[in-house]
């Protein structure tokens, strides 16, 4: 989530400063009638980094198994969910680079997220969710782009289950989704590293993960 840019547009676009002043270290307040735990969290993912004759891409999935895996997100109705790819680049050898040309998700009011202001050395590639207050328990959702060519054949992928808020409510572009204020020194509990850089799983690859769902584990598909 691009925050600063955000807000430059936000303000923009409702003539505000004063209004949105709160949004200047990028993040907004995240209150909700059930707890600040990591109810947001997929129960199951996995997710598929391949190239063809037309460009790279991924396709990754993403399952909650029952409704209290989704109390943050369906508790608070603007609420946003970004589950992030992210390439390790600090050496310049990123596999993906930037999402471009294809992309689709049946995520609710999904949208792609805009690489501006990415962290030097990590390339994230993304689709959220305007509304995850929609998102259902029992359902498959699934995110699939198609991105340019990052510079390596190869490069080590972490993924992070991101919550966020609209802001203003009734906001569903890219330019409306922020993250939640920190709540921790790392903001871990808003930005939940399904599979960290730590595992080396590499691109191209395909690695699934389940956590808290019976067991926690991650292993190649």
């Amino acid at each position: 989530m691009k925050y600063l840019f955000r807000l430059f547009v936000i303000v923009c676009l409702f003539g505000n400063v004063g209004a949105y002043a709160n949004l200047a270290e990028g993040t907004v307040s995240c209150t909700s009638t059930t707890s600040s735990g990591n109810e947001f969290v997929p129960s199951y993912g996995k997710i598929i980094i391949d190239e063809d004759s037309f460009s790279r891409y991924y396709i990754q999935y993403m399952y909650w198994d029952n409704y209290e895996r989704l109390l943050w997100l369906n508790t608070l109705g603007s609420s946003t969910f970004e589950p992030d790819v992210t390439f390790y680049d600090y050496d310049g050898e990123a596999y993906g680079g930037e999402q471009f040309n294809y992309w689709t998700s049946n995520l609710p009011s999904p949208y792609v997220d805009t690489p501006f202001i990415d962290q030097d050395g990590e390339k994230v590639i993304t689709i959220g969710s305007a509304e995850a207050v929609k998102i259902t328990h029992g359902k498959v959702y699934h995110t699939i782009t198609r991105m340019t060519d990052g510079g390596g054949s190869s490069s080590w992928v972490k993924l992070i289950a991101q919550r966020g808020r609209q802001y203003p409510t009734g906001c569903f572009s890219t330019w409306c989704s922020f993250g939640c204020e920190d709540e921790d020194e790392d903001n871990s509990l808003n930005n939940f590293f399904t599979l960290p850089f730590q595992d080396h799983f590499e691109a191209p690859g395909c690695q699934r993960y389940n956590w808290l769902w019976n067991i926690t584990s991650r292993r190649d598909c």
